[in-house]
């Protein structure tokens, strides 16, 4: 699955989803900047919380990060 597509499937805080489209982009450009699950983690959960106030579970947002680096990195020639 793409990197985008798991991001849009995704609603971390229970607002619905779809409702998350510029940070979620943010998290897709630090996708390419980014190469381990730690950074992409810490940076995923700033942009929650600097948009919203508030973010998921550390283990969620890990998770989610280890998805995202192991389809982008698929995708890779």
């Amino acid at each position: 699955m793409r990197a985008e597509d798991l991001l849009l499937a995704w609603d971390p805080l229970g607002y619905g989803v779809g409702s998350y489209g510029p940070e979620f982009d943010d998290i897709v450009v630090a996708l390419t900047q980014l190469d381990t699950e730690g950074e992409l983690d810490a940076h995923i959960r700033h942009v929650l919380t600097d948009a919203f106030g508030e973010c998921p579970p550390e283990s969620e947002t890990h998770a989610m990060a280890r998805q995202l680096l192991a389809s982008s990195q698929s995708c890779q020639l």
